[in-house]
């Protein structure tokens, strides 16, 4: 059985705030840095700031866009295993409640479509926050695991 769509945004709609609010507390503890850097190896995100402590974050990906197409992480290839940790059980959730953009692989997207599954996938894995950064195509989006303060700038 399949949700119907509006059903789906009654669901998502707070989930998108609750992650704007996470996002919030982040940036109130460790501000807004200069840079940010993704090591696809470890599956970290570091933010850096010349004034600001470095910040490491343990990430999941959650998926990508490309024009106006969305791809979850556990659909994609080019996302190791270890990239997207926990995010499967998002599509489990989507299959136990008939919420097919969820258990779909690609989604038509629009500008807020990235954001809209990341919300969920942050409320389903208990994220602390959420990052997204441009790739060559478009975007790739993060949900943040664990976050480390890990020096302090003088």
């Amino acid at each position: 059985m399949t949700v119907c769509d509006d059903c789906f945004w009654e669901f998502v709609h707070p989930l998108f705030h609750e992650l704007m609010d996470k996002n919030e507390r982040f940036e109130e503890q460790y501000g807004s840095h200069a840079q940010y850097d993704w090591d696809d190896e470890a599956v970290t995100l570091t933010f850096s700031d010349p004034i600001l402590p470095t910040v490491r974050i343990d990430v999941t990906v959650v998926g990508s866009t490309e024009g106006d197409s969305w791809e979850w992480s556990w659909a994609n290839a080019n996302y190791e295993d270890r990239s997207k940790l926990g995010i499967e059980r998002v599509r489990q959730f989507g299959e136990a409640n008939g919420y097919e953009k969820l258990t779909s692989a690609f989604l038509n997207a629009d500008e807020d479509t990235g954001w809209e599954m990341t919300a969920v996938a942050a409320h389903l894995l208990d994220a602390l926050g959420a990052y997204r950064f441009p790739t060559d195509a478009g975007h790739c989006y993060l949900i943040y695991k664990t976050i480390q303060q890990i020096s302090m700038t003088n």
